[in-house]
């Protein structure tokens, strides 16, 4: 691309006043603004202020167009990731003058693989000015929607383009590049331009990390709530009990008072249990391996409280996963079998047939009850004693491994759970 520069350009090169571009006082404002406006915006505002600030600072440099750029791996046909460290960028957040209503906030997937971003692979900052229309509405994903120049007759830009990008970097690796493009032939990027925009790149960069913190904070104050609520209403009860026992057995001596009073820490011990089950469904998951599931199914299975109940596994094969977190998945499925069925349920665990690729935990118990639409929400216990939490640890820690469940019922009349691993 002509005009492609990595060197830095002095302040003489900067526009005249007359290119209707903000001067150095009234840009460092629109950042500080930035600044205000993106670090105090909750997370579920981020997209639409910083699309304001893309369109506010872009007005401010006289730019037609301003682009948020992730940087992904690039992967063969087989899935396998560039040894080089290549990457393609993908438009996460732009806005551009042209667009009906000035602005476009779409988060499109284009790819962007044109020099100025390839070149934000080394981290310094990218300049440039040519009259290449195809290498710039490459660069920023605009196709047809690029500064106009060469184009339709009656065109007030001229087809000198000019390209700032500068990298977003996050814990001290690449994460993308923020782009804008002009569209006058005297348009230069100065110094202190390309300063302020990295300001803003870091400023973005800050944003993002910021947003995941609350996310993380509000899911790990949910899972305090949940816990709280666990503790104080589902302890209290088996507490209770024994707290009684043992002051009428020591009243009475009787045997059956001890009896009682050591099945309400059996239940107590099984709730705390299933709250540090649902801890742990909280995290992402650990390390994967190719585990075969059947046997992972056999290992949950002898761990459980069976009873009489029994399991007939049918061969559902293999498949990666973190096989600690995969164990709790089937240990609550089967309590949940026999909480609901009774103590004589046959439980199976067997492939997913057609061109779903997973499998499945059925019962011949009664089914499933009303709502099931809602069985996997906390609380949605129907079992006496039960703390309503265990189909939410299923649900969370498929989730976690990218995989689906849903809740059907099974051909033998009782209930069933498909686990679709590519969903």
């Amino acid at each position: 691309m002509n005009g492609v520069s990595g060197t830095d350009r002095s302040e003489t090169d900067a526009p005249d006043a007359d290119d209707g571009v903000a001067g150095h006082e009234d840009l460092q404002a629109l950042v500080i603004d930035a600044s205000t406006t993106l670090l105090s915006a909750n997370p579920d505002e981020l997209d639409t202020k910083l699309t304001w600030t893309l369109r506010s600072v872009a007005t401010g440099l006289g730019a037609d167009y301003a682009g948020v750029y992730e940087a992904v791996d690039v992967v063969d046909e087989a899935g396998q990731r560039d040894d080089h460290g290549h990457e393609d960028f993908v438009r996460r957040y732009g806005w551009h003058r042209d667009a009906a209503g000035g602005t476009d906030s779409s988060s499109g997937v284009e790819a962007a693989t044109a020099p100025a971003l390839d070149r934000i692979d080394g981290g310094d900052a990218v300049r440039i000015a040519g009259d290449d229309r195809a290498g710039v509405e490459a660069a920023t994903g605009l196709g047809d929607q690029a500064p106009a120049g060469d184009g339709p007759a009656g065109s007030e830009r001229t087809s000198d383009w000019s390209v700032l990008a500068v990298p977003i970097v996050r814990e001290y690796e690449l994460w993308g590049a923020l782009l804008f493009v002009g569209g006058t032939d005297r348009r230069r990027w100065a110094d202190h331009e390309v300063v302020l925009v990295r300001s803003l790149a870091d400023l973005i960069a800050s944003s993002f990390e910021r947003v995941e913190r609350e996310r993380r904070l509000t899911a790990q104050n949910d899972r305090l709530e949940e816990f709280a609520e666990v503790v104080s209403h589902d302890l209290r009860n088996p507490l209770n009990v024994m707290t009684a026992s043992v002051d009428l057995a020591e009243r009475t001596g009787d045997p059956e008072y001890f009896e009682r009073a050591a099945r309400a820490a059996d239940r107590m011990d099984g709730i705390i249990e299933t709250v540090l089950g649902l801890s742990r469904a909280g995290r992402d998951i650990g390390s994967t391996e190719t585990v075969e599931i059947g046997r992972v199914a056999r290992a949950a299975w002898t761990a459980v409280d069976t009873e009489s109940a029994s399991l007939v596994v049918d061969a559902p094969g293999q498949y990666s996963a973190d096989e600690r977190r995969l164990r709790d998945v089937f240990s609550n499925l089967f309590r949940n079998a026999i909480d609901h069925a009774g103590s004589d349920v046959t439980v199976t665990v067997g492939g997913l047939d057609g061109d779903r690729d997973g499998f499945y935990v059925a019962d011949d118990g009664p089914g499933l009850p009303d709502g099931a639409d809602g069985l996997f929400e906390r609380g949605a216990s129907g079992a006496s004693g039960g703390t309503g939490l265990g189909l939410t640890i299923v649900r969370r820690v498929v989730d976690a491994h990218g995989w689906d469940i849903r809740a059907t019922d099974g051909e033998a009349g009782g209930a069933r759970f498909d686990i679709v691993v590519d969903p």
